[in-house]
């Protein structure tokens, strides 16, 4: 049984939604630093700003030598993300397509608002479409990808947002935890815009309750007041209505959150 020793009460207040953006993350700056956590046969993962991102390597390429060489990245970070068709799959393997998975380190949902895509080789012949999937507990969310057009020549680049576009729109790509990226050739992003979004933001310690524990690490924060005061944990979560402070209109939130106990 999951119990708390004290409960706090509101005696009048307007109270809002407990479902809150953790704000805008925009990538690519030559101030983000990304790390680089794992490295697979023909796969590479990086991580920054709270996001992964897992991309296809054309790390077997022979280039007629006989012996494997693979191929250089073009566009480096911070420049951008960039996945590589897969000329030379591991055995077994007949998948060719470039291919991208971006999720949240902390496994969230978030919106994926706008990007810049950048050809790494020409389209202009067959015509091409980059194509997204969401994913729903693994499974695939819509019964087809979207799609967003891309046909061009290399170093082409192609923008696309929430605005309605007949060649594309990223208006459906709301409050996933995965999105699955493949092009039948090379690509890179060179711009991307993400919204995180905390379904239960009072959850301060991230356990699905919103007790005791959480109140500590609140009244810290509330004791600090200013989020540019270094003694504020880093993000300043408690700033639940992000006004850049700690205060009593975040004490309203954080009380129907405790007093609600279970994340919605």
């Amino acid at each position: 049984m999951h119990t708390r020793s004290r409960s706090l009460t509101l005696a009048a207040a307007s109270l809002v939604a407990l479902t809150a953006p953790a704000g805008l993350t925009t990538f690519f700056d030559p101030s983000q630093v990304a790390a680089h956590p794992a490295s697979g046969v023909t796969s590479e993962t990086y991580s920054s700003g709270g996001y992964r991102f897992v991309v296809t390597r054309d790390k077997l390429f022979t280039g007629g030598t006989g012996h494997i060489i693979g191929r250089s990245v073009r566009v480096p970070w911070p420049q951008g993300m960039e996945a590589q068709a897969v000329t030379t799959p591991p055995p077994g393997v007949t998948d060719y397509k470039a291919r991208m998975t971006i999720t949240r380190e902390d496994g969230r949902v978030f919106d994926w608002n706008s990007f810049t895509m950048k050809l790494l080789a020409n389209t202009g012949g067959a015509g091409a479409a980059l194509e997204i999937m969401p994913k729903v507990n693994g499974e695939d969310a819509f019964g087809d990808p979207l799609t967003f057009d891309v046909t061009g020549y290399y170093g082409g680049t192609f923008s696309y947002d929430e605005s309605p576009n007949v060649w594309g729109s990223t208006a459906r790509l709301k409050g996933f935890a995965t999105y699955n990226v493949n092009l039948y050739v090379d690509f890179a992003f060179t711009a991307l815009a993400f919204t995180a979004i905390v379904p239960c933001p009072a959850d301060l310690n991230a356990d699905t309750f919103v007790d005791d524990a959480d109140f500590v690490i609140f009244a810290a924060a509330y004791n600090t007041l200013d989020c540019a005061d270094p003694a504020m944990p880093a993000g300043c979560p408690a700033d639940l209505n992000a006004d850049t402070l700690v205060d009593d209109a975040d004490f309203v939130l954080f009380a129907e959150a405790y007093n609600a106990l279970l994340c919605p």
